[in-house]
């Protein structure tokens, strides 16, 4: 008796024999971060189509497309499971459209009035160029398309739009939620119905490659793209300029990061938690929402801080993240976009 009770003391003291400290950092993650996000973005999905199809003209869609890219944000970041199936994420937010395509085959869809838009089945399969954000924000705010009627054609092409993106955020949320869905997937890496991931650690692996993904897209393309060279600065290459939201977009990314980082994190993170702090207020701070400030030197410097700063909170992701709990970003397939 008093070997066993002399061993149950032990053991007290050396603290739990069962903690896994990434099985927890991926329960954290999916539960605090990734679900949230995902179903917030779904009913905000839902009620910018809800919104259209009571009034499609541009003023009475816009408070609901901001709310609803708002919301897509942090979702954007997870290139897994249902949010690539089937091409939903380029679906949604095609961008960089590096070739202009999105605002040519808008016209020519308006032009033609194509009847593709009077059929959710058939509009599902139209090109990635006339739907999601990116074409939603085309028809309520370029010139060219923005001055509608409520009877005529490109109205309808606003619903069309915002109910396909309404169909996919649902879809997306069914499918990462549901019984057996993709974050029981991540959660019970090798014994899930749907098996993908072999270990926690590969799951891990999976949502650490996000979080490093997505501060490379905001210092690679958000901010590096309107940058241009010093020659030849580019702020007609700003995301979501047209809508004003290029900074945004940015502020929202890097906030959306900040949360991965701190759910997928094994214990306090000082360098990570400074330097996240140090970046957004910059970006918070940048002069112009549209980046269209780039050619002044001044701006751009500051611009160009800002990517210095996610450089440097890279660095302190693996140190604090990445070293502690023994893994490395990998392959993603937003790489190279």
């Amino acid at each position: 008796m008093r070997r066993f009770t002399a061993l149950c003391v032990s053991l007290s003291l050396a603290g739990p024999l069962a903690a896994d400290p990434v099985g927890e950092a991926v329960t954290r993650a999916v539960d605090r971060h990734a679900t949230p996000a995902i179903e917030t973005f779904a009913a905000a999905a839902e009620g910018l189509a809800e919104v259209a199809a009571q009034d499609c003209r541009a003023e009475a869609v816009k408070p609901a497309y901001h709310s609803a890219f708002d919301a897509w944000i942090p979702v954007q970041q997870l290139h897994l499971g249902p949010i690539e199936k089937d091409g939903r994420i380029l679906a949604m937010s095609f961008w960089p459209d590096k070739k202009g395509l999105t605002q040519r085959t808008l016209a020519a869809i308006v032009a033609d009035e194509d009847p593709v838009v009077d059929d959710p089945a058939e509009f599902a399969h139209a090109s990635i160029a006339v739907r999601g954000f990116f074409a939603l924000e085309m028809m309520l705010y370029d010139d060219r398309f923005a001055g509608y009627g409520a009877e005529e054609y490109a109205c309808r092409l606003v619903r069309a739009i915002t109910g396909d993106m309404a169909r996919m955020a649902g879809e997306i949320d069914a499918e990462w939620t549901g019984e057996d869905g993709f974050a029981d997937t991540l959660k019970q890496a090798g014994e899930a119905a749907q098996v993908l991931y072999l270990t926690p650690t590969e799951s891990l692996q999976a949502l650490y490659t996000q979080l490093t993904a997505a501060l490379e897209f905001d210092r690679d393309q958000r901010i590096a793209r309107p940058l241009g060279s010093f020659e030849r600065p580019r702020p007609e290459r700003a995301e979501a300029r047209r809508s004003a939201r290029s900074r945004r977009n940015l502020v929202l990314s890097l906030e959306a990061a900040r949360d991965l980082a701190r759910s997928l994190a094994p214990a306090e993170i000082p360098a990570i938690e400074a330097g996240f702090e140090d970046a957004i207020g910059l970006a918070r701070d940048l002069e112009t929402q549209d980046f269209s400030d780039v050619e002044d030197p001044t701006q751009r410097l500051e611009l160009e801080i800002v990517g210095q700063r996610i450089q440097t909170i890279q660095g302190a992701i693996a140190n604090e993240i990445g070293a502690p709990l023994g893994i490395s970003a990998g392959f993603n397939a937003g790489d190279g976009d």
